[in-house]
């Protein structure tokens, strides 16, 4: 399996499925850790160790730094900021994990935070920094029930883009607090990788090979995806002014070390999909909308498009991994529409579940030798499609939530991002051509003409009367339309707009 970048796969150092769908995916991490986790490695500083005598060759800060990548695998350094995570997520997180030591940390945060703030009294200073606290905590990624080091905040400056700091129990609930020990900031292991689960990091190499690729696309992505994490510059102010009191109050945080992290790899084949994907982010990225909106469709979006990167790496001439999709609206129920979906969806994760075994024996020797096939193939399982119909109802592309009867669909939040990406802003095509490029991007079958195509390669149900699939197409309008990006224009001919402006549109 050539991997990018172009690194030899050591023994047991991936399993099957990080060989197979990249390094590596697992069921722990969220959406929106699969968005912080990109914008963590994108804003990081990166460099080389392959230098002369393992030297560093190269210390850089483009977030695509396509001619270095070149020389093949490389690292990064994270910003840690875990005063401000203290700051932001103790007072509030369960009881486990909050060692005697932080909650002293904490309590001298707080206190050094108001001898910074002028004017007021005490309460009105205590009153402000529990507003800022509430402020920044109720943009948490996650909703779960963790310990304050494994939270996140969503993306929404680039000084709360942090890596997840496993705090090491068996220091941090005897050491005692001290100014200037910098065991009380440094005590974190930031390789555990148990939420942040480089789910992100396959995301990025692949838009990294990507643009690497089509470097024409690299200046407008690096400045679109900047402009989405710095359009609050008070976010910024405010935690900069937390960190950095901090810094100023606990003298030891100068000799704190700073964490260097390896990148994965990700199957070179996943580059299929590079010309796809940089378009779909572009036009994605180009249209104006809310910041806040525009990072909840890009935490969808970056799902889907890794679902579709492992159908793709799976897929052979016969076997193409079309999506046959349910359209599912209200009003317009299909019973065949279904049943062909129910149909499909099986014979994907069969073709995935053939690609494991199939691999199985040309990776034996790398793997791990205590494990038996069968350990090894579970496991590659549940972190590969079983992973993926995890998140893909999490993004509403694969339905019901529970039960019998597992299929594709698409839901409101997911069509959205596949209009904003297929459709230039203020551009629009007309229904038929929407549905065409649906299935050129991602293999999706809605209508008749699509599955016509499939059934002769032969890799879905042969069927003689396709009158369902142009009701699944009229039912895949009216979702359309609930959504507000279809118009009639007459009986015969509809239209798909993005109706969003341009972003820079007025400059």
């Amino acid at each position: 399996m050539k991997m990018y970048p172009d690194v030899a796969i050591r023994k047991k150092e991936y399993p099957l499925q990080s060989i197979l769908f990249g390094h590596r995916i697992q069921p722990s991490q969220t959406k929106y850790e699969y968005l912080i986790e990109f914008f963590q490695v994108a804003i990081a500083k990166k460099r080389s160790g392959n230098g002369p005598n393992g030297t560093t060759s190269f210390v850089i800060e483009e977030m695509f730094p396509i001619v270095q990548a070149a020389n093949g695998q490389f690292e990064y350094s994270p910003q840690l900021r875990i005063g401000l995570k203290r700051f932001i997520f103790l007072p509030k997180s369960k009881l486990d994990g909050k060692a005697e030591v932080d909650k002293v940390a904490y309590r001298e945060c707080v206190k050094a935070l108001e001898k910074q703030m002028v004017g007021g009294n005490a309460l009105t200073k205590e009153n402000s920094i529990y507003v800022i606290q509430n402020l920044l905590c109720g943009f948490s990624a996650v909703n779960q029930s963790r310990s304050w080091f494994d939270q996140n905040v969503l993306p929404i400056c680039p000084e709360v883009i942090l890596p997840e700091g496993m705090g090491v129990k068996s220091k941090r609930q005897t050491m005692e607090f001290d100014v200037n020990n910098t065991a009380v900031d440094e005590e974190f292991d930031y390789h555990k990788y148990t939420y942040m689960c480089r789910g992100g990091e396959v995301y990025y190499l692949h838009l990294l090979n990507a643009v690497a690729e089509h470097p024409e696309y690299k200046s407008l992505i690096e400045s679109r995806l900047h402009e989405m994490i710095t359009s609050f510059p008070q976010f910024s102010y405010l935690c900069n002014f937390i960190q950095n009191t901090w810094e100023t109050y606990y003298t030891a945080s100068k000799d704190v070390k700073s964490e260097v992290k390896k990148l994965g790899a990700i199957p070179a084949v996943f580059s299929q999909r590079n010309g796809q994907t940089l378009s779909e982010l572009s036009n994605f990225l180009n249209s104006k909308s809310h910041p806040f909106e525009k990072m909840e469709t890009f935490a969808n979006g970056i799902i889907l498009q890794i679902m579709r990167m492992m159908y793709v790496a799976a897929s052979t001439d016969q076997e193409s991994n079309c999506w046959v999709i349910d359209a599912n609206c209200s009003g317009y129920e299909n019973v065949e529409a279904k049943k062909r979906a129910i149909s499909a969806f099986r014979h994907n994760e069969e073709v995935i579940s053939t690609y494991l075994y199939q691999n199985l024996p040309q990776y034996r020797y790398l793997l791990d030798d205590k494990k038996d096939d069968q350990t090894i193939i579970k496991d590659a399982a549940n972190d590969s499609y079983r992973l993926f119909r995890k998140l893909g109802k999490m993004i509403g592309v694969i339905i019901p939530n529970s039960g019998k009867g597992m299929r594709f669909s698409l839901s409101e939040d997911i069509i959205k991002f596949l209009v904003l990406s297929i459709i230039p802003p203020k551009q629009m095509v007309t229904l038929d051509e929407f549905v065409d490029l649906l299935y050129q991007h991602f293999g999706m079958v809605i209508g008749p003409d699509q599955y016509q195509i499939e059934m002769d390669r032969g890799s879905v149900s042969n069927v003689g009367d396709l009158s369902f699939l142009k009701s699944n197409l009229q039912a895949f309008a009216q979702k359309l339309k609930d959504c507000g990006f279809l118009r009639d224009l007459s009986d015969a001919t509809s239209i798909v707009e993005n109706p969003y402006e341009q972003e820079d549109s007025n400059e």
